[in-house]
């Protein structure tokens, strides 16, 4: 017999014990900050023997949820429990009205976690590659001026809402590695207020940067238009201020797998190599 419920800091000894595989498993370990984020809901589908596999939604503005977290004990594989309990999470969400799309973000080499979200009605809505500049050192700097820093929450605001309609962005680089549907109502003072946001000489190109953590100290890149990479300003504007924070921030730019595979020369060496795309799955509930 198998239930599904939704998990606490009593799992934790029954966590640990999963057989995921993976040696020194992140989720298992980080379990009880999981646990303690209120934005993060984990569940756990439950057998005599223990728990079978584990999942989660996790909670962004605008009704917005990721599906994640995803663990299965290699000890009951191929038993559709990783379908049975993602149906549940979905249904979970469906029944909460402040929830309006679900989704999920996997590498294009995933196959196996694509045909559980094939099997869940949820499918490819777009794509993109984070480049990580985990060697800025051997990139020339440009000389030309960095841009020009934008001062005041409203204005920050108005510049990304207009950067947005300019380039008609159906997502946002809400997080690193967490881009979610665009809608104005994700871009809360809270937000722009941690947000640094540059413009252009002329007004009409923006960009932003927003530190975060995921695994390491990055300072995200949110640029909305494809030509990143001929833009000298911008990037003498993220040099100096990766120059004037006290942390070890990595830049880290989401592009669509064009952009990867045509770096200009002055970057060469200066991102990780990466030849497989993030997939973004998704399928709105209201």
């Amino acid at each position: 017999m198998t239930t599904i419920r939704q998990l606490t800091m009593d799992d934790y000894r029954a966590v640990l014990d999963m057989q995921t595989g993976i040696e020194d498993d992140y989720v298992l370990r980080i379990f009880p900050q999981l646990i303690e984020n209120p934005a993060q809901t984990l569940f756990g589908l439950e057998t005599e023997e223990g728990i079978a596999a584990l999942a989660g939604v996790y909670r962004l503005p605008n009704g917005n949820g990721i599906l994640g977290r995803l663990r299965s004990d290699i000890r009951f594989h191929s038993r559709g429990n990783a379908t049975a309990l993602l149906q549940h999470i979905i249904a979970f969400c469906e029944k909460d009205p402040t929830m309006n799309w679900v989704g999920a973000i996997t590498r294009k080499s995933n196959l196996p976690a694509q045909r559980v979200l094939d099997k869940l009605h949820i499918h490819a809505e777009s794509s993109f590659i984070s480049l990580l500049m985990e060697a800025p050192e051997k990139f020339v700097s440009p000389s030309a001026a960095p841009w020009e820093l934008i001062e005041g929450t409203e204005n920050k605001r108005a510049a990304i809402e207009q950067a947005a309609v300019d380039t008609k962005a159906a997502f946002y680089p809400f997080e690193a590695y967490f881009p979610i549907p665009y809608a104005s109502a994700i871009l809360e003072d809270a937000y722009i207020e941690k947000l640094a946001v540059f413009r252009d000489p002329d007004s009409s190109r923006v960009m932003a940067i927003q530190e975060d953590h995921k695994g390491m100290d990055i300072a995200q890149i949110q640029y909305l238009w494809p030509d990143v990479f001929q833009q000298d300003g911008l990037w003498a504007a993220v040099f100096n201020y990766l120059k004037q924070s006290d942390k070890p921030l990595v830049p880290q730019l989401d592009v669509s797998s064009e952009n990867a595979s045509s770096i200009p020369a002055a970057f060469s060496g200066s991102f990780t190599e990466d030849d497989d795309p993030w997939l973004i799955y998704g399928r709105y509930i209201r």
